[in-house]
């Protein structure tokens, strides 16, 4: 039976979505929330406990969990990690509880958690996340986080590429303008994606402030396998390996 697939281009426009009821959400920070939190897990973070608010994240930093949290791009004095991919590429964080708070996509991610199950994608894990979907008997919506509930065309690009990989199959119905919208956007610039997004505003604001956003790392597709599924408060690789 034909599943309806949905992209919403921002979080404002997330509740005016046309899909209702329960359903899976899909999460795109590209810069840089989902892009860590898929390299948080590639490398052994037991599990990542997303917050909105910074009164919640320092809280938790005082129990003893180790907290990634930055604002406007750049990392808190309270915190452990930032929010760079580069962050996680230590052995601080494996098999560690990681509290991660961000200006976007954690926000984004406990707002749809009202409506089901929330995955987390990036281009790192498009392959194995697609295929994921289409196991799984539900409709999806794609939620790009946007920059402060503006359009980010970085997430976009992302949500087109994950569209069209699960129109392929045949089992999935678009609704809405926003999916083709998304995919014209990664037709156009699929074969140029390290300049698509070192043109953007938000690669832009977070180089101005002297942080460097990995744009040949973000770009890479199909690198890891994980998984990330926020359920009950708490996200963990369902793809793990042993």
């Amino acid at each position: 039976m034909a599943r309806t697939l949905e992209v919403s281009c921002s979080p404002a426009l997330y509740p005016y979505r046309n899909l209702r009821g329960k359903h899976i959400t899909v999460v795109i920070d590209i810069l840089r929330f989902t892009t860590s939190l898929i390299a948080a897990f590639e490398n052994r973070v037991a599990a990542v406990i997303p917050v909105a608010s910074l009164s919640e994240a320092e809280n938790l930093s005082r129990q003893g969990y180790p907290v990634a949290a930055e604002r406007d791009g750049l990392r808190l004095p309270f915190a452990d990690f930032g929010n760079s991919a580069a962050d996680f590429n230590t052995d601080a964080v494996r098999g560690k509880t990681l509290v991660y708070s961000t200006t976007n996509g954690t926000g984004a991610m406990v707002m749809a958690a009202e409506n089901g199950k929330v995955a987390a994608a990036a281009f790192a894990n498009l392959p194995a996340l697609a295929n994921w979907l289409n196991q799984q008997n539900e409709n999806v919506v794609i939620l790009c986080s946007g920059w402060k509930n503006l359009f980010s065309t970085e997430d976009a690009l992302c949500a087109g590429a994950l569209t069209g990989m699960l129109l392929n199959t045949g089992i999935w119905t678009l609704s809405g303008d926003e999916a083709n919208l998304a995919m014209n956007l990664w037709n156009l610039h699929k074969d140029n994606l390290t300049e698509a997004i070192t043109g953007t505003s938000h690669y832009r604001r977070l180089t101005g402030l002297g942080v460097d956003p990995l744009p040949d790392y973000t770009v890479q597709t199909g690198i890891s396998d994980a998984i990330p599924l926020f359920s009950n408060g708490i996200i963990t690789n369902i793809n793990a390996k042993p």
